[in-house]
């Protein structure tokens, strides 16, 4: 039977065979440290483990989320498509590590089809405790991040993949925590690459995947998210987004032009070029993101070199009511990113 009620630090000097420590984890609980030692980890099977020991209900609510969305015994449409945005949930699994079995959530690893993932986690909301919570609560959310509540978001974790030194490069948590308004905008850009073409094509991926979620919020009367996250990713490998390119933009004809309107046929010189293919012109251009409409469609429709997944369910509760909190902090998100494109645009 497993073990839900630890009181004592595990030894976790050894994994058992088959399962790691999860190298792209960049927020939460990390294993073998902390009051417990227990993280995040990752099985053979690809399947990241999430541990539900008990603490305060957080184990209870977190499982009973993720039951009611997969399981879903009302087929409730809305949802199914809430199902759409997060990772997939495959049930518990009990681990003996050093002679304990934890229950652990089993769950999709976003960054599983990536060769070098860069990964960004984004708390969402100015208010990251819940209703009745105690004044020692309240104060230890606030002080955490000292202008979280002005800024409606806390950026709280961030790895991005240094292709020449090839290695994932870390923020340092204790920046992220002093963010203010004026600095959360540059530190967010730290997150993408040296490649103006290509960050244009993520965010609006990214941009496209939030006002979908926007869309679901502002219709849902089911869920209350406190302290819940986004967590994108994408590939970190150049290259390979420099491949798509050329696979999907340059070979689909009026996709890419230069500035004579000649269709272009090298990628390098489409990238150097990038104003002119991605915004052709007022009616060609998507009303959401700005973005020539085919290179739009293409990559909302065709590029899998990224993923937006809503993540950290242990605050979340039924609720009949607007979730105001989660929309105000996706809405600052939402604006920071399209600000970040159309400078990405302008340079």
């Amino acid at each position: 039977m497993c073990d839900e009620s630890i009181k004592n630090p595990v030894n976790l000097d050894n994994l058992p065979d088959g399962v790691e420590l999860f190298p792209y984890q960049v927020a939460g609980h990390k294993h073998g440290k902390g009051r417990l030692g227990l993280g995040i980890l990752r099985h053979k099977n690809g399947q990241i483990l999430k541990p539900l020991f008990e603490d305060n209900g957080r184990a209870v609510k977190e499982m009973t989320f993720y039951e009611s969305v997969f399981h879903n015994p009302l087929t409730d449409p809305l949802v199914e498509e809430l199902a759409g945005f997060l990772p997939v949930f495959y049930g518990t699994k009990c681990i003996n590590i050093s002679g304990k079995d934890i229950k652990y959530l089993c769950l999709e690893d976003v960054s599983g089809t990536f060769k070098n993932p860069s990964v960004l986690d984004v708390k969402i909301g100015p208010i990251t405790y819940e209703i009745g919570a105690s004044k020692n609560k309240i104060n230890e959310q606030r002080s955490k991040f000292v202008h979280g509540e002005v800024c409606g978001i806390r950026v709280v974790g961030m790895k991005v993949y240094d292709e020449e030194k090839q290695l994932h490069i870390a923020q340092d948590r204790m920046y992220l925590r002093q963010l203010s308004p004026d600095t959360i905008e540059s530190a967010l850009s730290l997150y993408f690459t040296k490649d103006k073409f290509i960050n244009s094509l993520m965010l609006c991926g990214f941009i496209h995947k939030l006002l979908q979620i926007d869309d679901w919020f502002s219709r849902q009367r089911r869920f209350i998210f406190i302290g819940s996250s986004i967590l994108f990713v994408y590939e970190g490998t150049l290259s390979s987004w420099k491949d798509w390119i050329q696979r999907e933009l340059l070979n689909c004809s009026n996709n890419i032009k230069n500035f004579d309107g000649k269709k272009s046929n090298n990628v390098d010189e489409a990238l150097s070029n990038h104003h002119s293919p991605l915004q052709s012109g007022f009616e060609d251009t998507c009303d959401l993101c700005g973005l020539n409409k085919n290179i739009c469609s293409e990559v909302l429709t065709n590029c899998n070199l990224f993923r937006v997944v809503m993540i950290d369910f242990a605050h979340c509760s039924f609720s009949e009511k607007e979730d105001t909190n989660y929309i105000y902090g996706l809405h600052k998100l939402l604006n920071h990113l399209k600000n970040l494109l159309k400078i990405n645009l302008l340079q």
